[in-house]
């Protein structure tokens, strides 16, 4: 078996806090590792660069994502190591407000999470493919009352939307059947609130921390809006595969033999975009 070399994967665009540069050097003590950085890159090249950099390294056995405004526990790479899984990340708040990177469905399947601090082993970027990070590709997240439903498209905005790239990541893991394991160790988020002043001796910037995560924000909002098509639709697997139509017609189907309903899937990908 090679031996454990982690590629710490920093897609900086151009600063880093002080004390999280001083978290991670301490996270990789005693743990063989390299470091791949990008500079002055947007999402999602900052991101891909560096990706690609590693992989092309013989040596690495996982890569270590690890954005530059995180607040990350001590022992937190040694422990997702330990966990021995494909994928693993730990939950951090993305808002002021707790909403957490994690996104889990009615069944607590894990759908997507955020990059800040994630473990992947390397050979699953041979099974997702290249690009691995895009974010041409638009999401939207429907509750369609017996699961919900997550729908693409390619972006033709001329607005450019902030991130996805973290969506399209874990939505082409679900699909491939990849999970993502997320770690007991909860990471927090540091945000520059105002510029220390020049020419001043007391020239600290000043730096909010968040902690506070929610369990299931997101989810909540999602499940809290009207089933699409006001729950009228069911759905069902037949001679034709899996299709949504009326609930008498799909009752009459199914009391004939000829359909099943499909229950409890809790969330459905229509991958409009061919992710993969």
């Amino acid at each position: 078996m090679k031996p454990t070399k982690v590629a710490v994967i920093l897609p900086s665009r151009g600063l880093i806090f002080s004390r999280t540069a001083e978290e991670i050097l301490n996270n990789v003590k005693d743990i063989p590792h390299k470091f791949f950085f990008a500079h002055k890159l947007p999402i999602p090249e900052c991101f891909e660069k560096p990706t690609r950099d590693a992989l092309s390294d013989d040596s690495i056995t996982h890569l270590w994502f690890v954005e530059d405004d995180m607040i990350i526990p001590p022992g937190t790479l040694k422990s997702l190591l330990d966990e021995y899984v494909s994928v693993i990340s730990c939950d951090y708040p993305v808002s002021k407000s707790g909403q957490g990177s994690v996104f889990r469905d009615e069944g607590r399947n894990v759908i997507f999470t955020g990059t800040g601090c994630m473990l992947v082993r390397k050979y699953v970027f041979s099974e997702i493919g290249k690009p691995y990070f895009r974010t041409d590709i638009k999401w939207w997240i429907k509750n369609y009352g017996d699961h919900i439903r997550l729908t693409t498209s390619k972006s033709k905005s001329d607005i450019e939307e902030y991130g996805l790239h973290d969506v399209t990541f874990g939505a082409k893991l679900f699909k491939l059947g990849i999970p993502i394991n997320i770690s007991p160790i909860k990471c927090g988020q540091r945000k520059l609130i105002a510029l220390g002043k020049a020419g001043t001796n007391n020239g600290a910037h000043k730096i909010e921390e968040w902690h506070k995560i929610k369990k299931d924000y997101y989810l909540k909002i999602v499940m809290s809006n009207p089933p699409q098509e006001q729950g009228d639709l069911v759905t069902i697997t037949g001679e034709g595969g899996e299709y949504r139509t009326d609930r008498d017609f799909a009752e009459k189907l199914i009391k004939k033999g000829l359909a099943t309903k499909v229950v409890h899937r809790y969330t459905v990908i229509d991958d409009e975009a061919e992710l993969l």
